[in-house]
């Protein structure tokens, strides 16, 4: 069909659908044999969030549902969703982005060893024009998995744009 990528393990599917972390593994590891790279999602809830419990549940998302195997990190990039975020209009401070993005840097280096650096992690979960260049400058954010603001043209442009800026001062 000429795709390039795939994304595997939304929360939505993850919820509506009950797909388990070895499911997603499974998909990963299928796309990526078929030639598409994969967008791995991960992201906790709002629940496991208040409980302190957030980065430990995204460690276990990893752990099950990262795709193994030679090369698997050459076509893989992870966005971290907070189940919590996505179009709610709420959204981590940039703070705790950069926290989570940093341990799944550290996951991502564990798993693939020196490969691991080279995995992008997106962002997403609630990223608008108004907010995203703020949310790309975060600590390992990569880029973003824009969702409800990539169906308006005027808003898309605006969160591209600010993804130019944030290259261009690398």
């Amino acid at each position: 069909a000429g795709a390039d990528f795939t994304i595997v393990g939304h929360s939505e599917r993850r919820a509506l659908h009950g797909e388990t972390d070895e499911l997603v593994r499974a998909k990963a590891e299928a796309a990526q044999a078929a030639g598409l790279s994969v967008i791995l999602c991960v992201g906790e809830t709002e629940a496991e969030r208040d409980s302190g419990k957030a980065e430990a549940v995204v460690a276990k998302q990893l752990d099950g549902s990262l795709p193994r195997g030679e090369d698997a990190a050459a076509k893989l990039s992870v966005a971290y969703e907070p189940v919590w975020a996505i179009g709610t209009g709420r959204v981590p401070s940039v703070d705790d982005i950069g926290a989570m993005h940093r341990s799944i840097r550290a996951k991502l280096n564990a798993v693939y060893g020196d490969a691991g650096a080279g995995v992008r992690i997106l962002y997403g979960g609630s990223v608008k024009a108004d907010n995203a260049a703020e949310l790309l400058g975060a600590d390992e954010v990569g880029g973003a998995l824009v969702g409800g603001a990539s169906l308006s043209a005027e808003s898309f442009l605006a969160i591209i744009g600010a993804a130019a800026l944030d290259v261009g001062e690398s």
